[in-house]
C-alpha cells in the first residue's frame, strides 16, 4: 500500500499538539498538481494545530540566554500578515519558516539582517552604506555594522521568536489568473485562463527581536552600531517589510521601543528624530555634508538646543563643519544653509 493511500483514513488528531511542521510535510492526501482541495484541507489543518505547551518554556528560556549574553531585546508586532521563506521547499509549492523543534513561526536573524543591509543601501545617504554584491564589495559603514565575507560585522542579528500566545496562523491564498503567461511566458494572457488557486500559511502577530554586540565587540565600542541598527530595522520593518510579497504589502511591523526595567526610570536618549539624523550622519562623506544640511533642514530647525549640539558634536567628530572656509562656501553656496547653521552654533 501506497503511503497518499495509507493517509486516506488519517484525521488530524483532535486535542493534541502534532508538529505542525511535520503535518505539512508529510500528511497531503493527495499529491496531484490539480487537487487544490487536498491542499487547502491541508493549510486549514495546520492552521487548526495549537501552540506546543512547552513553548513557553523554551520561549523564557532564550530570552534569558539573550540577556545573559548582553543583547538588547525589543518587541515588533505585525501590520499586516508576514510570510517568510514562502519559496522554501515544501509539498504545496510554498512554504513557511517554522521552529524544527517546536513547529511556530519565526523570522531568521539572516532575513533582519538582510532587510537592514537592503534598507541602509537603497535609502541612506552616503557612499559609506552602498554595496555591490556581485563584485562582493560593501562601503565602510556597511562592512562595520553587516560585515563581509573576510570579516564579522559589529552587530549579531538573532533569530526573532513569537511571544507565547501572542501569534497566529492564517490561511491564505495565491490566485495567479494567467499561469501560463507566469510561468512560461510563451502564451499571452487572455480572458479564457483559469486560475488556479495555491494555498499558503501567513501568520500574525508579536515577535521578540533581538541584537548584541559581535563576539569580541565592547558594549561600548558596539554601542553606536546597535543605536543605528535599532534605527534602520525600524525603518524597514515598516516601509518595506520583512520576507515574501513585500510589494503587495506583506511582512510590514512596527518595531516597539524597549519597555523600562527596574525601578528607575531609563534615562532619557535621543529623540526620535536626532537619532534619525545621527544615524544618516555618521555615513556622510565630506562632500555630502552641505546636502544633508539643506536635505534634513526643516529636522534640523525642529531640533532643541540641546539636540543641536549633540549633532554638531557628532558631526564635528568625523571632521566635518571646523573649516571656517568650507562654511563661507556653503553660506554663498546654499544660502538656505544659513539658518540651519546658525541653529549649529556656526554664526557667520
Amino acid at each position: 500500500m501506497g503511503r497518499r493511500s495509507a493517509l486516506e483514513g488519517v484525521r488530524l488528531p483532535q486535542g493534541k499538539e502534532p508538529h505542525r511542521g511535520l503535518w505539512l510535510d508529510k500528511f497531503l492526501r493527495s499529491a496531484r498538481r490539480e487537487d487544490t482541495e487536498a491542499k487547502r484541507v491541508l493549510v486549514r489543518e495546520a492552521v487548526g494545530i495549537p501552540e506546543p505547551g512547552e513553548y513557553r518554556a523554551f520561549f523564557e528560556r532564550y530570552r534569558g540566554a539573550l540577556e545573559a549574553l548582553g543583547a538588547e531585546i525589543r518587541e515588533a508586532r505585525t501590520l499586516s500578515r508576514l510570510v517568510v521563506g514562502l519559496g522554501g521547499e515544501g509539498v504545496l509549492e510554498t512554504a513557511l519558516t517554522l521552529h524544527r523543534a517546536y513547529g511556530v513561526p519565526y523570522i531568521p536573524g539572516s532575513a533582519l539582517k538582510g532587510l537592514a543591509s537592503r534598507y541602509a543601501h537603497l535609502y541612506l545617504e552616503g557612499e559609506a552604506w552602498r554595496r555591490d554584491l556581485a563584485r562582493f564589495h560593501r562601503g565602510e559603514a556597511q562592512a562595520g555594522l553587516f560585515g563581509t565575507t573576510e570579516e564579522q560585522g559589529l552587530v549579531v542579528f538573532w533569530d526573532a521568536l513569537p511571544l507565547p500566545g501572542k501569534w497566529r496562523l492564517h490561511p491564505d491564498i495565491l490566485n495567479p489568473h494567467h499561469p501560463d503567461y507566469y510561468g512560461t511566458g510563451e502564451a499571452p494572457p487572455a480572458d479564457w485562463d483559469s486560475p488556479v488557486p495555491v494555498p499558503f500559511l501567513s501568520a500574525t502577530g508579536t515577535f521578540l527581536l533581538a541584537l548584541s554586540p559581535a563576539p569580541g565587540v565592547s558594549p561600548e565600542e558596539a554601542g553606536p552600531w546597535l543605536r543605528a541598527a535599532w534605527r534602520i530595522l525600524a525603518w524597514a520593518l515598516r516601509e518595506e517589510g520583512v520576507g515574501a510579497k513585500t510589494s503587495s504589502g506583506y511582512g510590514r511591523m512596527a518595531l516597539e521601543e524597549p519597555a523600562s526595567q527596574g525601578e528607575k526610570p531609563p534615562a532619557p536618549g535621543p529623540s526620535p528624530v536626532l537619532q534619525d539624523l545621527l544615524t544618516r550622519a555618521r555615513a556622510l562623506s565630506y562632500r555630502e555634508v552641505p546636502r544633508f544640511l539643506a536635505s534634513q533642514a526643516e529636522a534640523i530647525l525642529g531640533l532643541s538646543v540641546e539636540e543641536a549640539q549633540a549633532l554638531r558634536r557628532a558631526l564635528e567628530e568625523r571632521g566635518f563643519l571646523r573649516n571656517p572656509q568650507d562654511l563661507k562656501r556653503w553660506r554663498k553656496e546654499h544660502p538656505s544653509l544659513e539658518g540651519v547653521l546658525a541653529k549649529l552654533g556656526l554664526s557667520a
